[in-house]
């Protein structure tokens, strides 16, 4: 989708220390993004496939609890070498890998607003 890879591209432009950027569907095939040019990613190609598909069923059962906690606004996890974060939009699942020393409370709060101007912008094409 188009505005799928306008998103990526704009996030990609928020930081230097984004690594990756794509949109995961419900069954976890990247559907845009990839990593920042002249990056290697950390993990094997079939590593890749099994991290996509983790967190898109992890997506899924995380809406079975909506009704009583609300939706998921972004979840993000800290690890020794990495920091990730994905953001559910409609269906799919924005996933966002930044270097360690990112400052990731500023790059949530941006990459938050560049998915609300997206959604909002759709929603009004409807």
């Amino acid at each position: 989708m188009e505005d799928f890879s306008v998103l990526c591209n704009d996030i990609f432009g928020i930081n230097e220390k984004i690594r990756f950027v794509g949109i995961i569907d419900q069954m976890g095939n990247l559907v845009a993004g990839d990593m920042k040019s002249g990056l290697p990613s950390l993990e094997r190609d079939d590593g890749s496939i099994r991290l996509y598909l983790g967190y898109a069923i992890n997506n899924v059962l995380r809406r079975d609890f909506d009704n009583v906690f609300g939706k998921v606004l972004y979840t993000f996890s800290e690890r020794e070498k990495i920091k990730l974060l994905t953001v559910p939009i409609d269906n799919n699942l924005l996933l966002v890998s930044m270097d360690i020393s990112a400052d990731h409370i500023e790059l949530i709060n941006k990459i938050q607003h560049i998915v609300s101007k997206l959604t909002k912008a759709k929603a009004s094409r409807r």
